[in-house]
């Protein structure tokens, strides 16, 4: 590049020069079609209620992978492929959880048969909110990305019957200094609520794409541009209440020793208690009442209608 050109650009927004060059430089492509991918396992409580929200929220189709899946989730997803809003189910059958395998190809199908140029890999307890209530204006805001990552905020379970009612999420974890002051920096009780929760999840575009990782916590592509996606919030119902998460570990016992090990060492450890007769002791020390109280007052936990007012607008809940 030429030493005049570079230098329009590093003086831009002051060169008129470069703000012309800038205006007619021929933008990248929109999200015209959209779509999500979703693993599933035995998920007929949320399955339905995420295809519907996330189709009010813009998404044009899914495919969906259901993992040995016994309960009623198959049977809605044949339900909502009838309607047109599945697109394809692929039934997997392994006794191991090979969530990479099954995203990758899921984004191959959704780019190659269906022509979608932007997809959300997600998982049946996952909620993609908006700010604009249309995730496809929220991909478009971030102009030039082809990868975008959002953060998860995490629900904290308060036992309702219908957990979509439930409206405490952990939107603010603790500093460092904060849980020192407060003198629960030591407290292993507390030591998922300090510092970042460390899981970010992607969305990107199909062109160019490579491969996601396990989790959908990142994407490969060629030419990477990352951006965070600062209009679209993520909402992870991943301990709903009681009953959601004794029947995780019911679901996953199996597959979660066929892991390797350092992979899900928290799904290993919740087998382990179940195992052991100890789990519904270890969630009410870690969701009970007092708990809530606890992160309410420090400003870990706050009440967030985000997702509820959504699901009750579109006569969801």
């Amino acid at each position: 590049m030429e030493k005049s050109v570079l230098k329009d650009i590093f003086m831009w927004p002051f060169s008129r020069k470069a703000r012309r060059r800038m205006a007619t430089r021929p933008r990248p492509p929109q999200c015209k079609r959209l779509f999500m991918t979703l693993v599933v396992r035995d998920e007929e409580d949320t399955v339905e209620k995420s295809i519907r929200f996330h189709h009010a929220m813009g998404v044009d189709g899914f495919i969906v992978s259901s993992h040995n899946s016994v309960d009623g989730t198959n049977a809605i997803l044949e339900r909502l492929a009838d309607e047109g809003l599945v697109k394809r189910v692929f039934l997997r059958t392994t006794p191991d959880h090979r969530h990479g395998e099954w995203v990758n190809e899921m984004v191959r199908c959704a780019r190659d048969e269906f022509g979608a140029d932007w997809v959300v890999n997600a998982d049946g307890d996952e909620f993609y909110y908006s700010e604009d209530l249309d995730l496809k204006k929220s991909i478009n805001a971030c102009d030039g990305a082809n990868a975008l990552w959002v953060d998860s905020t995490f629900l904290f379970p308060d036992d309702k019957p219908n957990f979509f009612e439930s409206t405490f999420f952990v939107t603010r974890p603790l500093r460092q200094f904060e849980a020192e002051q407060a003198g629960v920096a030591g407290d292993p009780e507390f030591a998922d609520f300090i510092g970042s929760q460390g899981c970010t999840k992607v969305l990107h575009r199909t062109k160019g794409f490579i491969s996601v990782t396990n989790g959908n916590h990142d994407v490969s592509m060629e030419h990477r541009i990352k951006c965070h996606a600062g209009g679209i919030r993520l909402y992870h119902y991943h301990v709903r209440n009681y009953a959601g998460y004794e029947g995780k570990v019911r679901r996953w016992r199996d597959s979660a020793r066929l892991m390797p090990e350092g992979q899900c060492a928290h799904l290993k450890r919740m087998v382990a208690l179940y195992e052991e007769g100890r789990l519904r002791e270890d969630y009410d020390r870690r969701y009970g009442a007092a708990k809530l109280q606890r992160l309410i007052e420090l400003g870990a936990v706050t009440c967030d209608p985000s997702v509820r007012n959504f699901m009750a607008m579109e006569g969801l809940i």
